[in-house]
């Protein structure tokens, strides 16, 4: 069965932020989920972009036991077409996605450190090295200080939330599969908690690529209006700096 991801507004009316659906594609895999969670979530789904892997999809796409569905609905909350926004709204989207996108960078950086030291230590034990100074506990402060996207945009002046749902959920995973004490574990324990960052950070990934196509497409309409008007680019792309 194909598991199926849930952000943001769909999270919130289906109630979970992930399900496991047969289906034989992407199609079969929505319909489903709208007959699981109801009305409101079938309603977000009518805008939402859908990935299939961490790739935009088409609904025929074939699915397989192994794959991942995610429903990503737009970051703003509304479907509203390009050409029909005003040039403020199109700035004004652009930086709530650029700010959620921070964000979202900051928990993949997290969680990728933290996946790295659950990795780290199936190898010390695979060589029988004596255990180290843990460094579990600072691993949030270190990334805390860092500031960004962590892409390769030029670098903003960001505050990341500690709030952030994903941040969020990631802590409570964390506690849930005993990350904060790796040591205690058994190897079969210890295997779980890689498996569950490591699908936590394709996740977060998928969010974050999605997130980019959104922020390019704002990009790339700004040049456009540029182009066919006597404003300069420095104006129409001024509140992104």
């Amino acid at each position: 069965m194909a598991q199926l991801l849930l952000f943001a507004s769909a999270r919130e009316a289906a109630g979970r932020s992930r399900d496991t659906i047969s289906g034989a594609t992407v199609a079969d895999v929505l319909a489903v989920a709208r007959g699981r969670f109801g009305p409101s979530f079938e309603s977000v789904l009518s805008s939402c972009t859908i990935w299939l892997n961490g790739e935009e999809c088409e609904l025929h796409s074939p699915v397989s036991e192994s794959d991942e569905v995610a429903v990503l609905p737009p970051v703003s909350g509304g479907a509203k077409a390009l050409s029909e926004m005003t040039l403020d709204e199109v700035r004004a989207q652009r930086g709530a996605l650029q700010t959620e996108e921070d964000s979202v960078s900051f928990v993949r950086r997290v969680v990728q450190g933290r996946l790295d030291i659950a990795r780290d230590e199936i190898r010390r034990r695979a060589s029988g090295e004596a255990p180290q100074q843990d460094v579990t506990d600072g691993i949030t402060r270190v990334f805390a200080n860092e500031r960004g996207s962590g892409s390769t945009r030029p670098p903003r002046d960001t505050e990341i939330a500690a709030d952030h749902q994903m941040m969020r959920d990631l802590e409570k995973m964390c506690d849930s599969i005993g990350f904060g004490a790796l040591r205690d574990l058994d190897d079969a324990e210890l295997d779980a908690c890689v498996q569950k960052l490591a699908d936590f950070e394709s996740v977060v990934s998928a969010r974050r690529k999605a997130l980019f196509s959104e922020i390019d497409a704002l990009s790339t309409e700004l040049v456009r209006r540029y182009r066919t008007s006597t404003s300069s680019v420095d104006a129409l792309l001024d509140e992104s700096r």
